[in-house]
């Protein structure tokens, strides 16, 4: 059987520390800042976040979300972070490991970040602790991200995290609430990439001491 099948909830590690963020899944009482975020960076958030914006229209919307990505989490269908600053614990975004495929395994990461791309320092430090447990925890082999031209600056992040731009799949993304169809390009790393990272910033890191 999938290790992720054979795993209880309560086996694998929630709170993702780094030195400067907690990563965690949304629990009752986030759904303020979940909505307030998504309201004030809406123009930035479409297209690749259209659903999710369609979806969070009102607070008690909002409220039904986190319900569902917490449920979802239980289940073991998404594992949806949402990422608070440890400095006045504010809540600044969210990244996902989504569409799993148990059979590679393999997972596809999405995140956004508020007032991108000042945010982008950070954004790279939660995709470090994002990366850690899918290779760790959840026995990943493989993790990909999908960007439309109007987010390639998240391309380069996940090109500066390790990732290698796999190729650009023409209309093959709609958005919500548009007839439009938008070109995606596909980044991806592997374990060997990801434990190959990790040796050198271990080795870069021994170097400057």
């Amino acid at each position: 059987m999938n290790f992720l099948y054979n795993t209880s909830s309560s086996a694998l590690e929630e709170q993702l520390d780094t030195e400067h963020l907690t990563l965690r899944p949304y629990q009752e009482g986030d759904e303020s800042d979940f909505m307030r975020l998504l309201k004030e960076n809406t123009n930035y958030l479409n297209p690749a976040f259209a659903d999710r914006l369609a979806r969070v229209r009102a607070l008690e919307d909002a409220r039904v979300q986190v319900r569902q990505l917490r449920t979802e989490w239980d289940n073991r269908r998404t594992f949806d972070f949402g990422v608070w600053q440890k400095t006045g614990n504010t809540y600044i975004g969210s990244i996902a490991l989504k569409n799993l495929d148990r059979t590679i395994p393999k997972a596809e990461v999405a995140l956004y970040f508020t007032e991108w791309p000042a945010s982008r320092d950070l954004a790279k430090e939660a995709l470090q602790a994002a990366l850690r447990f899918a290779f760790g925890s959840l026995k990943m082999n493989k993790v990909y991200m999908r960007c439309t031209n109007a987010n390639q600056t998240y391309g380069k992040l996940s090109e500066d995290s390790g990732f290698l731009k796999e190729g650009v799949f023409r209309n093959d993304y709609r958005g919500a609430d548009s007839d439009e169809l938008l070109d995606l390009s596909y980044y991806g790393i592997t374990r060997q990439d990801f434990e190959r990272t990790q040796q050198q910033t271990k080795a870069d890191s021994e170097a400057m001491v």
